[in-house]
């Protein structure tokens, strides 16, 4: 039996506000890059600099970003 996944526009939101607040965090504590990985940064480092790289840079239809879409 096929499924159907729903996307869930509130949990999306929710989601996206955590996430922001672990990366200003990271800014917070000096050490946000943007930057790819590089061997002086922790796995935890690794993520969070991912994370920011993808919410600063990828945007996709619905996303709420202004600067994004018509």
């Amino acid at each position: 039996m096929a499924t159907t996944l729903e996307f869930d526009a509130e949990y999306a939101r929710r989601i996206e506000r955590h996430a922001k607040a672990a990366v200003e965090e990271a800014l917070g504590e000096g050490w946000l890059t943007h930057l790819p990985e590089d061997d002086g940064q922790t796995p935890l480092q690794r993520a969070i600099n991912e994370l920011a790289r993808n919410l600063r840079y990828k945007h996709f239809d619905g996303d709420g970003c202004l600067s994004h879409g018509s």
